[in-house]
């Protein structure tokens, strides 16, 4: 539990992080947090659909949204002052008593495998997922956190409750606040709502793997641009030196005044988006630079982003 007192706030924020995500998972289980993370959003006891659970927030103004990413799964939700103890009634009963209807569960099915489908039919989107499967292969942190069609269609309701019990558990997850409040006052809140939620022995990540020699994945695509990914190994989360490669990434390809900016694109003109961005895991972390570029430029701009890269 960790709060924020602001006082000047007249709004709330409450945030919910599980230790879920795609480094949890098993191969035949891929996608699995991804798919609990929508099935959250479909109904309880209380609140049998997903309408009654997002007119709950959206109803007093507030927002309501959660997201699942390598390491852990993501719930929040912002409301006015006067709401809060709604807001965390809702994100409680969401995480503790959410029904797993079976036909909810097939239409939720359809709906990840039509994400899954978006994703692949952008190519700016498909480039982070091989630029992962190229950094980190035939292991968790390569694989996409939606999970394959085939695995997403694999699953089962119980492979589903399975992991939910094995994840969703009070020891494995860090609520925090942020607004007008006290922490006596959002202890007290949570305990009415998440007080009975149990501690019980979770499921853990796989350690990651680096491993040293070059590689590189390619997929053709008939479009204007090439969506390019260069990637190198970065810092875990607890390294004391993250920060500084946090600068250093600031440095290199945050922003218009960034050394990737003014030389791929102001100086030389040779990709419109160019960027950088370090990722921190638990036991490993990750570099990457993408650019998108006319693919007679492919050549010119990696040459270009090396020389930058040396500097």
């Amino acid at each position: 539990m960790v709060t924020a007192t602001m006082k000047h706030l007249h709004s709330a924020a409450i945030g919910v992080f599980i230790g879920a995500g795609s480094r949890y998972e098993e191969v035949g289980q891929s996608g699995v947090s991804h798919f609990i993370e929508h099935m959250c959003f479909k109904g309880t006891q209380r609140r049998p659909t997903s309408r009654e659970i997002s007119e709950a927030i959206e109803g007093v103004g507030g927002i309501l949204n959660g997201a699942t990413d390598k390491e852990l799964t993501i719930y929040w939700c912002k409301v006015a002052r006067p709401h809060l103890s709604l807001a965390t009634d809702v994100l409680g009963d969401m995480l503790t008593h959410s029904k797993f209807e079976p036909d909810d569960v097939e239409k939720e099915r359809q709906v990840i495998t039509e994400e899954i489908n978006m994703c692949h039919d952008s190519p700016q989107n498909r480039v982070d997922l091989l630029i992962d499967e190229a950094m980190w292969p035939d292991q968790p942190l390569g694989r996409d956190v939606a999970g394959t069609k085939t695995t997403v269609s694999n699953l089962t309701r119980e492979d589903i409750l399975r992991y939910c019990r094995a994840q969703y558990l009070a020891n494995n997850t860090v609520v925090s606040v942020a607004g007008d409040v006290s922490h006596e006052e959002v202890v007290g809140s949570l305990e009415d709502t998440f007080g009975r939620w149990k501690t019980d022995a979770r499921q853990h990540w796989c350690p990651a793997a680096i491993r040293q020699e070059p590689r590189y994945r390619v997929e053709q695509r008939d479009t204007e641009q090439a969506h390019l990914c260069l990637a190198m190994p970065g810092l875990p989360v607890s390294h004391a030196d993250r920060f500084i490669l946090d600068v250093l990434n600031t440095v290199l390809g945050e922003g218009m005044s960034s050394r990737l900016f003014l030389e791929i694109r102001e100086n030389k003109g040779l990709a419109y988006a160019i960027n950088s961005y370090a990722n921190h895991f638990q036991d490993a972390g990750q570099m990457t630079i993408y650019a998108g570029i006319d693919p007679r430029q492919l050549s010119a701009c990696v040459e270009a982003i090396m020389v930058e890269l040396g500097r």
